[in-house]
């Protein structure tokens, strides 16, 4: 099995294993872990490297599943990555969860790129925008990137719509280059 069907896989076993109440909690909590093991070599180490032993690791787990006060599941998730040697596909994971989500759920899933934070009113236009487009419902995804000049690019999988201002300068660069 590839790299990406096992995250894929793994993904899903996570979504169906929860209720869409306690998924934004549970999200949250391995996000927060994956920050902790790229703030915290050490944490990193010692819960990824085949030269700490399976039953150290297993107990790194555990001590974080205290500490953190984490989820039962995804305590009992984590051993399954470590005793499968798989710890190292977790940030992976991480990324394709929501995504795998929306996917379970029947949404699209549209991530929307700013130059500047919008407004509740904006998002919810733009989120019935999208919908009627997609004919579908979505889940937006909102991040700022501080090298959009002005407008969105709008990324849903493989595909880009870019609305910037930065995006249409490019175009205009591109038709004055052709002659």
């Amino acid at each position: 099995m590839n790299h990406q069907s096992l995250i894929k896989k793994y993904a899903r076993g996570l979504v169906r294993t929860l209720k869409e109440e306690e998924f934004l909690a549970f999200n949250q909590q391995l996000k927060m872990l994956v920050d902790l093991m790229v703030t915290n070599p050490a944490v990193n180490f010692g819960l990824t490297s085949p030269f700490v032993p399976r039953t150290r690791r297993l107990e790194i787990i555990r001590e974080l599943g205290e500490q953190q006060k984490l989820d039962r599941r995804l305590v009992n998730f984590l051993r399954l990555l470590v005793e499968h040697e798989r710890m190292s596909l977790l940030k992976d994971i991480v990324k394709e969860l929501e995504t795998t989500w929306a996917e379970e759920h029947g949404f699209e899933v549209v991530e929307v790129s700013a130059a500047v934070e919008l407004t509740d009113e904006e998002k919810e236009r733009l989120r019935q925008t999208v919908e009627e487009i997609e004919r579908k419902p979505v889940r937006l995804s909102f991040r700022l990137d501080p090298e959009i000049i002005g407008g969105l690019v709008l990324k849903k999988g493989n595909i880009f719509y870019d609305v910037s201002i930065k995006g249409h300068l490019l175009k205009l660069k591109e038709i004055i280059s052709q002659g």
